[in-house]
């Protein structure tokens, strides 16, 4: 479905795709936001303040990737849409039309040559049949931190497992999306694959998939040979196969113990992901990947 980033070329570098700053409504300055991640050793950036693109200087050895949030359009159940844009090439303000739809955001932001993300479905109200018509975005956010801790609306696996069960080829990133420092920083990130630290070969490794997102465990290897995938990771509690309803599977690690490895066989459906769990409750997650 996606390009498997485990047999890939290049390394890892930390990302986090979506920050606020005190440029909207966050608590943090720009220059303090990225001095934050910068400390806490992620190596790629977003700042995507709502409907204004904010400058800042990058510090050596990080990248930050012009970003903007949008909001419109409504779903079915009459909540909106709140879209991420990522390598716009517009600064300053960038606001949507007033009443633009959905796909007129994404549109937006990709005809001022960036690509773009469906923020925190579950915490916006979204279902499946809401994003599924949705052209031109190369993920949603399978983890939100600030979502989570302000409602516990920080999840939507069901969303994209629901999305990948249509036929949609959606990836998943996790975000900090952070607007109250400390409390909703540096908890969930996506692991980008790339042979350079820039601004091109982050993004297309975003669209391709070469990725996988975290707020804890590490996805060491994905490997897949004979209709077996074979699994590694860091010590987790339980490694778990996804797939279509009724198939996939999971394993456990015995009480006290941990686990680093796990084989399943390739499910007979459209789609299947790796998700792992570590003891206290922290998940990673892999993109999906085909049966065909």
């Amino acid at each position: 479905m996606l390009q498997n980033p485990f047999i890939c070329p290049g390394n890892w570098y930390r990302a986090n795709l979506h920050a606020h700053t005190t440029e909207s409504d966050g608590n943090l300055s720009p220059e303090q936001c990225v001095e934050f991640y910068r400390g806490a050793g992620y190596q790629v950036l977003a700042i995507t303040d709502h409907d204004r693109v904010t400058s800042v200087d990058a510090p050596p050895g990080m990248l930050l990737l012009s970003g903007v949030e949008v909001g419109g359009g409504r779903s079915r159940q009459g909540t909106h849409f709140h879209v991420v844009g990522l390598n716009v090439k517009k600064r300053g303000k960038m606001s949507p039309p007033k009443g633009a739809r959905a796909q007129e955001l994404v549109n937006m932001l990709r005809g001022d040559g960036g690509e773009a993300f469906i923020a925190h479905p579950y915490w916006s109200g979204l279902m499946a049949e809401d994003i599924a018509p949705i052209e031109g975005c190369f993920a949603v956010e399978v983890y939100n931190t600030g979502c989570d801790l302000e409602i516990l609306r920080g999840f939507s696996q069901v969303h994209w497992d629901d999305l990948l069960t249509l036929g949609h080829q959606f990836g998943a990133v996790a975000v900090d999306d952070g607007h109250v420092h400390p409390r909703d920083h540096g908890l969930g990130w996506t692991m980008v694959k790339v042979e350079e630290l820039s601004a091109e070969a982050v993004m297309e490794a975003l669209v391709t998939g070469r990725y996988y997102s975290s707020t804890g465990p590490e996805i060491v290897d994905i490997a897949v040979v004979e209709k077996k995938v074979s699994v590694r990771t860091s010590p987790v509690a339980s490694i778990a196969l996804v797939s279509a309803p009724g198939l996939g599977g999971r394993g456990f690690a015995a009480p006290g113990k941990t686990i680093t490895e796990a084989e399943f066989d390739v499910p007979p459906a459209r789609y299947w992901r790796v998700e792992v769990m570590d003891a206290g409750g922290k998940v990673a997650w892999s993109n999906a990947f085909s049966t065909a």
